[in-house]
C-alpha cells in the first residue's frame, strides 16, 4: 500500500507510510460512529420485549445506559483525537516537507528546465497547487479510503444478519458509485482545461505587470486590460461548467441513494407481513440505512476534489521526477583552467553552439568575441554548469564538472550577469550576497573597488539605502556596478563577465577595468563584451561566429589571421597596430 500511495500521489514514503495510518485511524473513527445506534438498538430492543422474553431480552437501568454513553463519548473523542494528530498534522507536515523536497530540486535542475516555464506556473505549482493539495489530502484522501473499508465491514455485517434486506439496502451504493464515474472523463477533461486556462490568466497577470511601463508608454491599458479580463472570463465560465457537471452528478447519485431507504422500507415491510423477521429487525435496518448512506454521500462529493487531484499531483511529479544536476559535493581542483573539449549545446532541435574546444588558463583574460546569438554567453553558463552538454567536456583543473555537484563548483565563481538581480532590502544587504557572513569593512571596500561609493554617498541613508524591487530605484550602470561589488566581495578563483561594462559610460568603464586589473590577478577570468577596446587586451580571444570558434590567439594574431576580426576591429573604428620586430 505504501508503494501504491507514492507511486499515485507523489509522497514520501513516511508521507505514503502517515497517509496508511490515517486511513486506519479514520476507519476506526467511521466504525466507532456505529455507537450511537447501537445504543439506540439496545434501547429499542428492550422497550419492544413483551413480558414473556423479558428475561432473555437485555435489561438496563437508566443508570446504565448513562455509563455506557458517558464511556461511549469517552472513546469516541480519544479516537477522534488520535485521528486528528494522524490526519492533519501528519497531511500538513507532509505538505511542507513536498513543498521543500520541490525546492531542493528545482536548485539542482538545470536552467534549461525553468526556460521553458513560466515563474507563474512555478509559483502557482509552489503555493496554489500545494495549498489545493493540503486541503484534498486533508478532507478527501484518507476519507475516501477508510468510508470504503469500514462500509465494507458493515456491509459484511449486515448481509450476514440478514441477506434480503441487506442486499435492499446495499443495491444503490453501487448504482450511485456507477453513475458518478460514467461523469469522471468529462470532469477530468474540463479540470485539465480549466487548468490550462487558469495559468494563461496568471501568465498574463504576471506579463502585464512587469511590462506595466511599456504599456503605458504606448497607451495599450485598455487593450492589455481586455485581454486579462476576456481570459479570466472564459476562465471563470469554465470553472462555473466544471462544478455544475459535479454539482448535478453528486445530488443525482445522493438522490438514487435515497432510494434504498424505500426498498429496505418495501421490502421489510413484505417481511414483516409474512413474519420473517420482527419489527425491531424492520425498525433497526430502516435507521442502519440512512447512517450507512451519509459516508457514501460524503465519499461522492470528495469524488469531486478528486478530480482536481491529478492536475495536481502531475505537475508536482514532473518536477519530482525531471533529472537533477548531482555529483560530488567535495571538490579541489588542482588549478582553474577551464578546458572546453569538443562541446556541442542546444535546446531541443535548436543548435546554440557546436564542436567548441578551446582552453581558459588561470592567470589569463580569455576574451568571448562575436555577434549577438553566437553562443558566448551560453558558453559561459555551461563553464559554471548552469546547463549540462549535449555532447563533449567541460574540464576545471582536469575535473569533469558534469561529476561535480553545482553548489559545490558555483563556489569557485564569481559571475556578472548581463541581467542583473537585485533585491528590496539595502544596498549593503545586496552586495552582502556575493560572500555570505561578510564584514561592513569588506562590504563598503568591494563597493569602492567597484566605484558605487560615488552613488551611495548620495543615497539618503547611504549604503542602507533600501533600492526597491529589482533596483528599480538605480540606475543601468549602478545596478552593474553593485553586481560588480558582489564578484569582487566573493573573490573566487574563476571570474566570468557576460558584457560586464556593457551599462556603465567610458569614464566608470575606465575606473572598474582598472579596479578588475588587481582583482583578477592569477585568476581564470573569461570576459565578454561589444566594445573591442575592452577585450584587446586579453590574453586569449576566442572568435564565435553562429555557435562554433572562427578563431583563437590574441589580438595581434587574431588581427593577422581573422578577416571577420580585422572587420570588427573596422566597423568599431579603433585602429589595429601591428608590431613588426
Amino acid at each position: 500500500m505504501i508503494n501504491y500511495f507514492m507511486k499515485k500521489y507523489a509522497m514520501s514514503q513516511t508521507g505514503a507510510n502517515n497517509l496508511r495510518k490515517a486511513v486506519f485511524s479514520r476507519t476506526i473513527l467511521n466504525l466507532t460512529k456505529m455507537f450511537p445506534p447501537m445504543i439506540a438498538f439496545m434501547f429499542i430492543f428492550q422497550s419492544l420485549s413483551d413480558m414473556d422474553t423479558a428475561e432473555e431480552a437485555i435489561a438496563l437501568t437508566p443508570q446504565n445506559y448513562v455509563l455506557i454513553i458517558l464511556a461511549m463519548l469517552f472513546v469516541m473523542f480519544f479516537v477522534a483525537r488520535w485521528d486528528y494528530t494522524r490526519l492533519y498534522t501528519n497531511v500538513y507536515s507532509e505538505s511542507a516537507n513536498v513543498r521543500v523536497d520541490i525546492a531542493n530540486r528545482l536548485k539542482k535542475l538545470p536552467l534549461s528546465y525553468f526556460g521553458k516555464r513560466n515563474i507563474s506556473d512555478l509559483a502557482a505549482t509552489m503555493m496554489g497547487d500545494m495549498s489545493l493539495y493540503e486541503e484534498i489530502f486533508s478532507h478527501a484522501v484518507p476519507h475516501i479510503y477508510a468510508t470504503g473499508i469500514s462500509t465494507t465491514i458493515i456491509s459484511v455485517l449486515i448481509l450476514n444478519y440478514n441477506l434480503k434486506l441487506g442486499l435492499a439496502a446495499l443495491w444503490v451504493i453501487p448504482v450511485s458509485l456507477l453513475i458518478f464515474f460514467l461523469s469522471k472523463n468529462k470532469r477530468k477533461k474540463s479540470n485539465e482545461k480549466w487548468v490550462e486556462q487558469n495559468r494563461e490568466v496568471l501568465d498574463d497577470l504576471q506579463e502585464t505587470i512587469e511590462q506595466i511601463q511599456e504599456i503605458k508608454s504606448y497607451n495599450m491599458e485598455e487593450k492589455a486590460k481586455k485581454q486579462f479580463f476576456e481570459k479570466l472570463q472564459k476562465s471563470t465560465k469554465l470553472k462555473g461548467t466544471i462544478e455544475i457537471v459535479t454539482g448535478v452528478a453528486v445530488a443525482f447519485s445522493g438522490m438514487l441513494l435515497k432510494m434504498g431507504i424505500v426498498t429496505v422500507a418495501v421490502t421489510g415491510a413484505q417481511m414483516l407481513l409474512a413474519g420473517e423477521i420482527n419489527i425491531f429487525v424492520y425498525i433497526v435496518f430502516l435507521i442502519m440505512t440512512a447512517s450507512i448512506y451519509l459516508p457514501i454521500e460524503g465519499i461522492i462529493a470528495f469524488m469531486g476534489m478528486i478530480d482536481m487531484l491529478d492536475s495536481v499531483v502531475g505537475r508536482i511529479k514532473e518536477i519530482k521526477t525531471m533529472p537533477i544536476q548531482e555529483g560530488e559535493s567535495k571538490f579541489h581542483p588542482k588549478n582553474y583552467d577551464i578546458e572546453f573539449k569538443d562541446v556541442s549545446f542546444g535546446y531541443e532541435d535548436y543548435s546554440v553552439v557546436r564542436n567548441v574546444s578551446f582552453t581558459a588558463k588561470q592567470g589569463e583574460v580569455t576574451a568571448l568575441i562575436g555577434a549577438s546569438g553566437s553562443g558566448k554567453t551560453t558558453l559561459t553558463k555551461l563553464a559554471a554548469r548552469f546547463w549540462d552538454i549535449n555532447k563533449g567536456k567541460i574540464l576545471l583543473g582536469g575535473e569533469d564538472i558534469s561529476k561535480v555537484d553545482p553548489e559545490a563548483l558555483l563556489k569557485n565563481f564569481s559571475i556578472v550577469f548581463q541581467e542583473v538581480v537585485l533585491f528590496n532590502t539595502s544596498i549593503k544587504e545586496n552586495i552582502r550576497i556575493g560572500k555570505k557572513g561578510a564584514t561592513d569593512a569588506e562590504i563598503f571596500e568591494a563597493a569602492k573597488i567597484a566605484r558605487c561609493d560615488e552613488f551611495i554617498e548620495k543615497m539618503p541613508n547611504g549604503i542602507e539605502t533600501v533600492i526597491g524591487e529589482n533596483g528599480e530605484r538605480l540606475s543601468g550602470g549602478e545596478r552593474q556596478r553593485i553586481s560588480i561589488a558582489r564578484a569582487i566581495l566573493k573573490d573566487a578563483p574563476i571570474i566570468l563577465m557576460d558584457e560586464a561594462t556593457a551599462s556603465l559610460d567610458v569614464e566608470n568603464e575606465s575606473l572598474i577595468q582598472e579596479a578588475l586589473s588587481e582583482l583578477i590577478r592569477e585568476k581564470t577570468v573569461i570576459v565578454i563584451a561589444h566594445r573591442m577596446r575592452t577585450i584587446r587586451s586579453a590574453d586569449k580571444i576566442v572568435f564565435l561566429n553562429n555557435g562554433e570558434i572562427e578563431a583563437i590567439g590574441n589580438d595581434k594574431e587574431m588581427y593577422e589571421r581573422s578577416a571577420a576580426y580585422r572587420k570588427m576591429l573596422s566597423d568599431s573604428k579603433i585602429e589595429q597596430t601591428v608590431t613588426v620586430n
